[in-house]
């Protein structure tokens, strides 16, 4: 691989290409696996839900008969999507979106001037909370 560290003028050896992939690897695998944790949680927290979850799974794969759910399944589980996306506007893996920019100066809400240029960030977790 040639690719340059522009500072340094020299490319990446084979160590420092191989701790660089497992960076990026690691780092989405970990906000997954989080929440992850945080559905599985509120599910033990829930018996009701846990109870509605494992009766929609028996009526659509069946009780005990196969081992592995396909995926043709998971498009008739309504309420386990239901809970899936519930957690992910509880729990996002990612709290803000990438930034981005007004074109124009804007008025929000009829009070606040945004002006042209400036950089608006997105708090994706207050706003799966916001009650509006």
């Amino acid at each position: 691989m040639d690719l340059e560290l522009p500072d340094e003028k020299r490319t990446f050896d084979e160590v420092e290409v191989v701790n660089q992939c497992s960076d990026f690897l690691n780092s989405g695998v970990d906000t997954i696996a989080i929440t992850l944790q945080w559905m599985m949680a509120n599910i033990v927290k829930h018996p009701r839900i846990q109870d509605k979850l494992v009766t929609e799974i028996r009526q659509i794969v069946g009780d005990g008969e196969v081992e592995e759910v396909e995926e043709e399944n998971l498009h008739r589980m309504k309420y386990l999507k239901a809970v899936v996306l519930e957690g992910l506007r509880l729990h996002p893996p990612s709290h803000f979106l990438l930034p981005h920019s007004v074109t124009e100066d804007f008025i929000l809400d009829g009070r606040y001037v945004v002006p042209k240029d400036c950089t608006v960030n997105f708090s994706v977790a207050e706003m799966g909370r916001d009650p509006c």
